[in-house]
């Protein structure tokens, strides 16, 4: 079994550039092979193979990245199962600089084998702004599917589901605030928290932000605002649909007034 360090160089802003770039020339200088990835959010979308290769079940590995809950399902969004692999998580956003060292110098004492550094980089034009359910809370009540305008959410057997997480608009995470069962995770949202993916929630002062935000999102008559949402988002489709078929339809009489 091989040992190896991989870092989350979060694109998300979450933590300081500063201090990213020291964790980062720490691990450059560490003996152990170290793979660099940056951005765990967006890899684990764009290429599933190389995260399921990272993440083999053969390493033992000592992952820097957020919070245990956000990453267990980002592993587990990318075909790889958390239970079969040997894996420690320092959770950069709660733990400091000093334990953050002491826990690579020990993990890094039992390492054999040759200093390497490597980096993945994900898709760099896209912010990798997207929801993770949690499906340990999720209900499958439809209203974040229901609310949602960018066909990100998908309800199929039962189950809400992500589909589209290009769609998703960056930086918005108001299907999260008004979600009941605060089931819905932005790993890049920087106010942290539940919608942050903390595993820490406190569920009294979840259901308090949960009313105010409904109200303030929603107004007095949460199903006919759902209803109407999921009415526009309709027609957004079906104006999508129309757009698509004129444009085929002006290509092809282009195409045959070419041919004549």
């Amino acid at each position: 079994m091989s040992k190896k360090i991989v870092f989350c160089n979060c694109g998300g802003k979450n933590i300081g550039a500063e201090r990213m770039q020291g964790l980062d020339n720490l691990l450059q200088n560490t003996d152990a092979e170290v793979i660099a990835i940056s951005d765990l959010c967006g890899l684990s979308v764009s290429d599933k193979d190389s995260l399921s290769k990272i993440f083999s079940p053969t390493d033992e590995i000592l992952l820097l990245a957020c919070y245990p809950r956000t990453i267990n399902y980002i592993l587990q969004n990318s075909d790889v199962d958390p239970a079969n692999i040997k894996y420690q998580l320092l959770n950069i956003r709660e733990l400091n600089d000093e334990q953050i060292y002491n826990e690579i110098e020990s993990f890094n004492d039992e390492h054999k084998g040759e200093h390497s550094y490597s980096e993945i980089k994900s898709d760099e034009e896209w912010p990798a702004w997207y929801p993770i359910i949690d499906e340990n809370r999720c209900t499958s009540c439809g209203q974040c599917a229901n609310f949602c305008l960018f066909g990100v959410y998908e309800i199929k057997d039962d189950k809400v589901k992500v589909i589209h997480p290009h769609g998703c608009k960056n930086n918005c995470p108001a299907c999260a605030r008004i979600c009941p069962q605060t089931a819905i995770i932005f790993p890049k949202y920087q106010q942290g928290g539940a919608i942050g993916g903390s595993d820490q929630i406190d569920e009294m002062a979840e259901q308090q932000r949960q009313v105010q935000d409904i109200s303030t999102i929603l107004g007095s008559d949460i199903y006919k605002a759902l209803e109407m949402r999921k009415l526009k988002r309709q027609s957004m489709i079906n104006n999508e649909a129309m757009t698509k078929a004129i444009a085929e339809r002006e290509k092809a009489l282009s195409e045959r007034k070419e041919i004549k």
